[in-house]
């Protein structure tokens, strides 16, 4: 059994998009470093995207992330400016610098975005091209962004940046062995691989941070979210109104419209590009957040506790991607918001003292069944709608998921395993109209023109 370290699925990111944002960005940079390993004294930089980057890239911000890792920008030191503002520059300048040398770069003409059908290594690839003398090519480099960050090509090699290989059912076998529960043995796994408790404390202690940080910004911030939708930020006005409603009738339980407001304030922040933690990807952000802080609210829970529960949904989520998929290109918005109400559904019912195999495992699995064969369908490419609003759903969903496994007793009579495995077939046979395409569903049948504004 070989698992990888959660912090390969839980990781501080930019939104909108953890496959068509985070990780051209990081395919860019990697390219970046591979020009200057060259030692060349100059030339022109292009780069082509295809599959499901060249269609709903302008949306995911796919081209201002290319332009920002190409240039050299580094989001932790200048974390004021936006991708659009990174963007913006090069496209003054018309160059970037690598090494001590200028590269002709336009990102209008040189990010190209290729919408010709063709088979692809993967749905998210793109390439990378140096071009010298007489527009030949010096240098090109083929990437792969296999979602939540992560990245195949270049100097990441030819395989998935997390490896590893494992079945919760495996997990499981090895915590009855070893009498330990779910977080305990992601603290041994991650002991095995090298991370001293210290270090994976403070790593638990800056995401819980950086979610609560995403979930206050979004709470506070009015206005109109970037993009052709001009779509108006709810979050502060859905979290006003709840403060107000002791006294009126409700129709769910008040720690649900609780985490459906903090979900939508934390996938509002990053469909404005914002800083998210990957649960597992930039557009499911809200969900795992949303639950906990509800629930750390509600029961009065210690920090400490929130961090173990954390390691639990970051299992979870591992095992989505390595033996499925986490890919809204790939397997469909069931492999993001369905994955991310899974982790939460488990976080929850480890929170409220489900026992690992006859609950926690049951709620992840019930969580993830009820999501199956969701399609990825945002319109205009955005993350927004239907992105937004599914992930307050998924929320709630995780919730009840959560309730359902204390409140019922027994063996479940589908593993979490036999779930995962259903989302990769069905991710298969999905059709790629359906996978971040913006090809089908309510991408392809909303009727409404652009707004003025």
């Amino acid at each position: 059994m070989d698992v990888p370290s959660v912090f390969t699925i839980l990781k501080v990111g930019i939104g909108p998009s953890s496959s068509h944002t985070m990780g051209p960005f990081f395919a860019a940079r990697d390219f970046r470093g591979l020009v200057a390993a060259q030692g060349v004294a100059g030339g022109r930089l292009r780069a082509v995207l295809l599959g499901s980057l060249a269609r709903t890239g302008r949306g995911h911000l796919t081209d201002a992330a290319v332009a920002a890792g190409l240039s050299g920008h580094d989001p932790d030191r200048d974390a004021t400016r936006s991708l659009p503002d990174v963007l913006a520059a090069v496209r003054a300048a018309g160059e970037v610098g690598i090494a001590g040398r200028r590269f002709a770069f336009s990102p209008d003409e040189d990010i190209v975005f290729d919408l010709s059908d063709r088979e692809l290594p993967h749905p998210n690839t793109l390439r990378f091209e140096l071009l010298g003398e007489e527009g030949r090519v010096a240098l090109t480099e083929e990437y792969r962004s296999l979602g939540g960050g992560a990245v195949a090509g270049g100097t990441f090699g030819p395989q998935s940046a997390r490896g590893g290989r494992f079945t919760m059912t495996e997990v499981l076998a090895a915590c009855r062995k070893r009498e330990i529960d779910l977080a305990g043995f992601v603290r041994e796994n991650e002991r095995y691989l090298e991370r001293t408790d210290d270090g994976v404390e403070a790593q638990l202690s800056a995401l819980w941070a950086a979610m609560r940080g995403s979930v206050d910004r979004g709470l506070s911030t009015r206005g109109v979210l970037p993009g052709l939708l001009r779509l108006a930020r709810r979050a502060p006005d859905i979290h006003d109104a709840l403060q107000g409603r002791e006294g009126r009738r409700r129709v769910l339980a008040r720690e649900m419209d609780l985490a459906s407001a903090y979900a939508i304030a934390t996938a509002e922040e990053n469909a404005a590009g914002g800083r998210v933690v990957t649960a597992p990807t930039c557009g499911a952000a809200g969900v795992l957040p949303a639950v906990l802080r509800t629930l750390q609210e509600t029961l009065g829970l210690p920090d400490e506790r929130v961090h173990d529960a954390l390691l639990v949904a970051g299992l979870i989520g591992l095992a989505v991607a390595t033996n499925a998929s986490i890919a809204g290109a790939e397997v469909g918005c069931q492999g993001e918001v369905g994955t991310a109400s899974a982790m939460a559904a488990a976080a929850a019912c480890y929170l409220l003292g489900g026992d690992a195999e006859a609950q926690v495992d049951r709620a992840a699995e019930t969580a993830l069944e009820h999501y199956l064969g969701l399609t990825c369908d945002p319109v205009y490419g955005l993350v927004q709608i239907p992105c937004i609003e599914r992930n307050a759903a998924a929320a709630v969903a995780a919730l009840h998921a959560a309730s359902l496994a204390v409140l019922c007793r027994g063996e479940d009579r589908i593993s979490f395993d036999t779930a995962v495995a259903a989302l990769a077939e069905i991710g298969r046979d999905m059709s790629p109209k359906y996978k971040e395409t913006a090809q089908g569903g309510i991408a392809a049948l909303f009727k409404e023109g652009p707004r003025d504004g």
